[in-house]
């Protein structure tokens, strides 16, 4: 499938142009594998691997990606099946991991960034927050998870500081990004006042809100060096958990977990 020209994509709905892109980078059809697995979110299910890899792997049921749905057994295990009057905060409005989160626990926070519109208000809607400055109280939530969101923050080592901050003693930071064989984390791009300057090729990710590469890059994140870079805020154990839901997504998911 060839990628859309920007002519046609602007006249396409957001959510779609992404949907697009997500089918583009598919092996052939006769290559899909299919798998049955237990859904974190709705149970037995089938699972289909468009190419092999968690991203590319989805529950035929509620049509979550492994990627989204990794976390949420990791979750699980942090809290021991305890979630009665403990605070979630997910660093966004959408997604398998919320989808949970409201079924199981009392209190869910959600937002979404929207730069030049104050942080704590509500836009559209949707609570703004900058996970670089966020605006909760010390100590006031129970646990915090995002979904390939720390690539995209301008500073991750403020973004992982904000969260031990806002975070209780024994709380959670549960999270994926993409993650890099390569020996260190690698910063692809900065600000340079409200001008985002790429340090080579510029990079850019889909959103559900702002739809195909809409999201800038700033980070290649090292598999080698992510947990000692979320520790040196401040973490008592930061640990890398390998999660696989159905066999034909062929390698695990890591998840980050870090505690209090």
């Amino acid at each position: 499938m060839k990628v859309m020209s920007r002519e046609i994509s602007k006249f396409l709905p957001k959510r779609l142009t992404s949907i697009i892109r997500y089918l583009g980078w598919a092996d052939a059809p006769y290559k899909w594998k299919f798998s049955r697995g237990d859904c974190p979110l709705c149970g037995r299910s089938i699972f289909v691997s468009i190419k092999p890899s968690p991203f590319m792997t989805r529950c035929l049921k509620c049509m979550a990606n492994v990627t989204n749905l990794s976390l949420i057994p990791v979750v699980k295990s942090h809290c021991g099946g305890a979630y009665l009057g403990r605070i979630a905060y997910e660093l966004s409005i959408y997604g398998s991991t919320l989808h949970w989160l409201e079924k199981n626990f009392n209190a869910v926070i959600s937002s979404e960034f929207f730069p030049g519109c104050n942080l704590g208000e509500r836009v559209n809607g949707c609570l703004n927050q900058d996970v670089q400055n966020l605006t909760f109280d010390d100590n006031s939530i129970d646990l915090v998870t995002s979904n390939q969101v720390f690539e995209h923050v301008p500073d991750d080592i403020k973004g992982y500081k904000e969260c031990l901050r806002v975070l209780r003693k024994g709380g959670a930071l549960i999270f994926s990004v993409p993650l890099y064989d390569i020996e260190n984390t690698r910063q692809i791009a900065y600000l340079n006042g409200e001008d985002i300057v790429f340090i080579g090729e510029p990079e850019y990710h889909d959103s559900r809100i702002g739809g195909a590469k809409s999201a800038p890059a700033f980070w290649h994140h090292s598999i080698n060096d992510i947990a000692k870079r979320v520790a040196s805020v401040g973490f008592s154990k930061v640990k890398l958990v390998d999660v696989t839901i159905a066999s034909s997504q062929r390698e695990p998911e890591k998840v980050i977990y870090a505690v209090k």
